[in-house]
């Protein structure tokens, strides 16, 4: 028995020793940068709702910085949808989370795409959103709405997501 106790003390010496160097050598604290993934890409429609899932590439425009994912739920009855909308923002003191709500209203509703305005839910400007139902793909865009003295960034972005 005198010969266990030594070994679980060599045992927990070495393995308190093996972490502390590992820890020299890399440290990893709380504020250490870390993968993020985005949902996976997602485009379903049944029974006139429609469910999309995945986060916003900025092609053209500001381009916020951090990671974002949305999921968006259209009801074709009440010609509404509502986007989600989060983003964890990656600074030199740590990380925040930024979460919105957008309300659109349903323009056009098609076998092959819905068209939907979220007018001046960026202060002036208006988002509209395109979703391709055939390619299973979405597209945001933004630009100044139709109130005079409206200025904003114009720009776009396209739907992404990373695999399971």
């Amino acid at each position: 028995m005198r010969y266990l106790r030594y070994l679980a003390i060599v045992l927990a010496s070495s393995l308190l020793t093996a972490y502390t160097v590992l820890w020299f050598v890399e440290p990893t604290t709380a504020e250490s940068p870390h993968s993020v993934i985005r949902p996976p890409l997602k485009v379903e429609q049944k029974d006139g709702q429609l469910l999309i899932w995945g986060g916003w590439e900025t092609k053209k425009g500001y381009v916020t910085p951090g990671t974002n994912a949305v999921e968006i739920r259209c009801d074709q009855a009440s010609a509404r949808c509502t986007e989600a909308y989060a983003s964890i923002l990656h600074h030199t003191e740590g990380e925040d989370i930024e979460a919105q709500v957008f309300s659109y209203v349903v323009q056009t509703w098609t076998e092959a795409q819905i068209q939907a305005v979220a007018g001046q839910s960026m202060g002036c400007l208006d988002r509209r959103l395109l979703v391709d139902l055939t390619t299973k793909q979405a597209r945001l865009e933004w630009s100044p709405g139709s109130e005079a003295g409206c200025e904003g960034d114009t720009g776009y972005a396209i739907l992404s997501g990373d695999p399971l």
